[in-house]
């Protein structure tokens, strides 16, 4: 393994570079002082190495106690976020009224808004590497609110655009990767449920505040109703504090080859568990970590202690903070302080590596992960967390300690540290290098196509009907209906997925297949308020398949281990399209005078999507024999 080779008895200075998502303490030299210089510092890995041992912290989730309070909150958070995006269309008309524009010109602030939450998506998870969801979530709500209270002053529609469209889309960008991640932080057993649970906001904020909108707007007007929704954001902020993060899980590198078990020292840690792996804890070949640029936890344990992956092993975790762990052994190996004496703390603690929120190649993965085999082949939930989180750079990774030369400049070595791990989590997104296979290029234009089409019904399905006849206050429940369907579709469509059997990318396009379908035919058929509301019912059931299995089709085409990289690089093609798509479709309302082209094309657009994903299993078997090829010449 190329990035496991550590140089022997390195020294690094006092302005050493550092990994991006990991910390390590120092240690002295032989007689227990600093070097002459007061500077050295030798590195984690290098000690461990040696035989000093150490640890590993990483977070291993409860599945359960308050990750259930954790899902509602999150729950709640896409009930705002989403239900404030798709029910943007109820404020269409009076928008037109009040700045005399075109419906297609008014679009383009939602549209900005729904594009905006996608396109700060790679930048939000950054953050939350540097930070934790809620830091992120409460800020991002506090940044929407804002916004939205300055819309409510604007006179200019471009100043309605960057206030309420572009930063209230930055804003709610924190909130919804917050809300739809942090789920997967707290289940691994009960990770589809808690997450299905969690996006199921979605529908039901569709289905609450499509209607309250309109009756808002009818009551007051716009400005009045964005208002309420910048109370309802900043409410995002209360709820945000129940996102409390967890303590990281201690793996002890044994000190011999023999496993070290690290009895907690306060009786109200976590007990201590030990697995017996009596399994052969073999990588995946295409687990290469000189691609994905950095190791799992279970690499690094492995080659730390010596072992062989193909004999199996007893490993012993310590399931307590690692501050906790730090204490406990400053209490047990330091002696009382006397005046003669006093040993450096530093130099009595072991050395210890640590991983951040988004180094998990799962982190994106919202399915059920019975479905991945790096999950079926582990005994526990523990052993599985080893086997997919990361930490970067970790043999370049030095102490960030108790020493003179750190002191004077921690707050710089601070944000560097945070600038480094952050830096890391966008560079892993944003690598459009992926786009060369071709596989995913396919998947990549089908969701550009797909999001270009998407928000069109929810846009002027209400407009559209009233046009065709219908009572306002019959029609603005057409949005409020594709919401609650929307919601049993998503439910449904994550239960038949759970099934390995099931083809996900085959039910993704017979789903927009459908959905593509039934929008051409809505301006075909008849007018009836039947025909409207069963539409806007098949409408939601079909698209909450597409948003229930894209990270499970992404893990298909490109492995577990690339879904961060595959996930960012496909939000920000989806971002840009749905911010161009119903101001784009909606300029034919204005040269035809109608809804109807709109829809055909928006129709026309997903079946699309769907079409050139069909022969996509075929695509992926002609790039990995292309591959094989190439690698046996």
């Amino acid at each position: 393994m190329a990035q496991s080779q550590v140089t022997e008895n390195r020294a690094l200075r006092c302005k050493p570079r550092r990994g991006a998502a990991a910390t390590a303490t120092t240690t002295d030299n032989n007689n227990g002082s600093a070097g002459s210089s007061g500077c050295l510092k030798t590195s984690a890995v290098d000690m461990m190495k040696k035989g000093a041992g150490g640890s590993l912290a990483i977070v291993v989730p409860p599945d359960g106690g308050w990750g259930w309070v954790v899902v509602f909150a999150a729950f709640y958070c896409n009930v705002v976020v989403d239900g404030i995006i798709y029910s943007f269309g109820m404020l269409l008309k009076d928008m037109v009224d009040s700045f005399h524009e075109s419906e297609s010109k008014i679009s383009i602030v939602g549209s900005l808004l729904n594009g905006f939450y996608l396109i700060a998506g790679p930048f939000v998870s950054a953050l939350l590497n540097s930070v934790d969801f809620r830091a992120v979530t409460i800020i991002g709500s506090i940044i929407s609110c804002i916004a939205f209270a300055c819309a409510t002053y604007v006179q200019s529609l471009y100043q309605l655009m960057f206030c309420y469209g572009i930063v209230g889309g930055v804003g709610f960008s924190m909130i919804y990767v917050s809300a739809v991640l942090i789920p997967g932080f707290y289940f691994d057993k009960w990770r589809a449920l808690a997450t299905g649970i969690a996006v199921c906001g979605s529908g039901i904020g569709t289905f609450v505040l499509a209607p309250l909108n309109a009756y808002l707007v009818q009551q007051g007007g716009w400005r009045i109703t964005i208002v309420v929704q910048a109370g309802l954001a900043l409410s995002c902020a209360l709820v945000g504090i129940l996102f409390r993060p967890l303590k990281p899980t201690i793996v002890e590198v044994p000190i011999s080859n023999n496993p070290v078990v690290m009895e907690p020292k306060i009786p109200e840690d976590e007990p201590l568990l030990t697995i017996n792996a009596e399994r052969k804890m073999s990588l995946d070949s295409k687990h290469n970590s000189s691609k994905i640029g950095a190791p799992t936890v279970e690499e690094i344990y492995n080659h730390l202690s010596d072992r062989l992956t193909s004999e199996p092993q007893k490993i012993s975790l310590s399931c307590h903070s690692l501050n906790t762990h730090h204490q406990y052994l400053k209490d047990k190996l330091s002696p009382p302080e006397t005046p003669e004496k006093k040993l450096s703390v530093v130099s009595l603690r072991r050395p210890s590596l640590s991983a951040h929120l988004m180094d998990r190649d799962d982190r994106f993965f919202g399915g059920s992960l019975s479905r991945l085999p790096q999950y079926s082949s582990q005994v526990s939930s523990l052993n599985y967390a080893m086997s997919v989180t990361r930490i970067p750079a970790w043999n370049e990774i030095e102490e960030e300690g108790e020493d003179p030369c750190a002191k004077n400049n921690s707050f710089r070595k601070n944000m560097k540290k945070y600038y480094k791990s952050a830096m890391h989590t966008l560079t892993t997104m944003l690598d459009f290098s992926i786009l060369s296979s071709p596989s995913f290029l396919v998947l990549t234009c089908s969701g550009f196509l797909t999001l270009l089409g998407f928000f069109v019904p929810f846009m002027y399905i209400s407009e559209k009907a009233i046009s065709e006849g219908m009572d306002k206050n019959v029609a603005v429940w057409l949005v409020s209906t594709t919401g609650i369907t929307n919601t049993l579709g998503r439910v449904i469509c994550g239960w038949i997925s759970s099934y390995e059997s099931v083809d996900p990318i085959l039910v993704n396009n017979v789903s927009l297949t459908f959905g593509g379908l039934y929008t051409i035919l809505l301006p075909i058929l008849p007018y009836s308020v039947f025909s409207y509301y069963l539409y806007a019912s098949l409408f939601g059931f079909s698209m909450a398949c597409f948003a229930s299995l894209r990270s499970t089709m992404i893990v298909e085409l490109t492995g577990l281990e690339l879904l961060t990289n595959a996930f960012g690089v496909l939000l920000m093609f989806q971002g840009v399209a749905a911010a161009i798509g119903a101001p784009l479709l909606g300029l034919f309302k204005d040269l035809t005078g109608n809804y109807n082209m709109s829809f055909y094309l928006s129709g026309v657009i997903l079946v699309t999507s769907a079409v050139i994903c069909y022969p996509l299993r075929r695509v992926k078997k002609w790039e990995e024999d292309k591959k094989l090829r190439q690698h046996n010449v």
